[in-house]
């Protein structure tokens, strides 16, 4: 059972389908007053994660809560991130399950569910059971994406990805360096001069006994992407100034070059040839 109610919610920027927002799912009341957090209230609501969603586009948080016959929760959070492209990037910067058909991109694993469509990021988490929360859980995303009647474009930068050997659930999009050293650290210092200005797509790939990653970083033009080219060759590989191909102390290929504004790099290439392929095959 899904009971959906018209509530008022003033003094605040919501979105329309925020008033269809179930009220009840199954057993499950909504409790209390819905919340509401924006860029300078993040803090109050995440203490400690507000840094992740504020190196993005995010301008609110829209959280519901529902308490079950056992006095546990389900809480729904919907995040404007700003963009498609900055819902899909806090979505994959901490994605490590399959796929469960929901919005644009979804996936569930120990009591938490996550999706995003269009502009929004949705999470949804219980602190119950989660074998019983689990298709409670379910069908509040499923009622969500529902009333969701916008769709997004994944950010361009991706489509200069090679598809053969590429791990899906590997794949990140951000803008800034803290967000980087999250998923691959390089340097303490923003050798690559990383900003809210910068796209920047990471994935792994694998092939036959062979893996390497792709990192590639769009700058706002190729002055910015020469810069950082030759400041990322000055300190992280200086022996390669002349090549832009290096071989490390784990005895795996770094190898980088500029296409117009992009910065490509490719990182931990397990042999020479499966990273220069990988990088001829990328196509900006």
């Amino acid at each position: 059972m899904i009971i959906f109610v018209l509530s008022s919610c003033t003094g605040v920027r919501v979105k329309g389908f925020y008033q269809a927002l179930p009220s009840q799912v199954g057993k499950w009341k909504a409790h209390d007053k819905d919340e509401f957090y924006n860029r300078n209230t993040l803090y109050e609501y995440i203490n400690g994660g507000a840094e992740l969603y504020l190196a993005f586009d995010f301008q609110q948080v829209f959280v519901r809560r529902y308490i079950g016959s056992d006095n546990t929760e389900i809480i729904l959070d919907i995040y404007d991130m700003g963009s498609a492209g900055d819902a899909f990037g806090i979505f994959s910067v901490e994605r490590e399950d399959e796929d469960i058909g929901i919005g644009q991109d979804s996936e569930y694993g120990g009591g938490l569910l996550r999706f995003w469509k269009g502009p929004y990021f949705v999470s949804i988490i219980t602190t119950g059971e989660e074998q019983t929360a689990k298709p409670i859980m379910i069908k509040l995303a499923q009622a969500v994406d529902r009333i969701m009647d916008t769709k997004g474009l994944k950010p361009g930068l991706l489509k200069a990805l090679p598809r053969d050997g590429l791990d899906e659930t590997s794949l990140r999009f951000f803008h800034t360096d803290s967000i980087l050293n999250r998923q691959y650290f390089l340097a303490e210092k923003n050798i690559l001069k990383l900003d809210k200005h910068t796209d920047c797509v990471l994935a792994k790939y694998k092939g036959y006994d062979n893996s390497a990653y792709i990192l590639l970083i769009q700058y706002q033009n190729s002055v910015l992407a020469d810069d950082a080219y030759h400041t990322f060759l000055t300190a992280y590989m200086p022996e390669a100034i002349e090549s832009g191909i290096v071989q490390v102390e784990n005895e795996t290929w770094t190898m980088t070059k500029t296409d117009g504004s992009i910065l490509i790099i490719v990182l931990e290439a397990t042999q020479k040839d499966f990273g220069m392929n990988l990088m001829a095959k990328i196509k900006p």
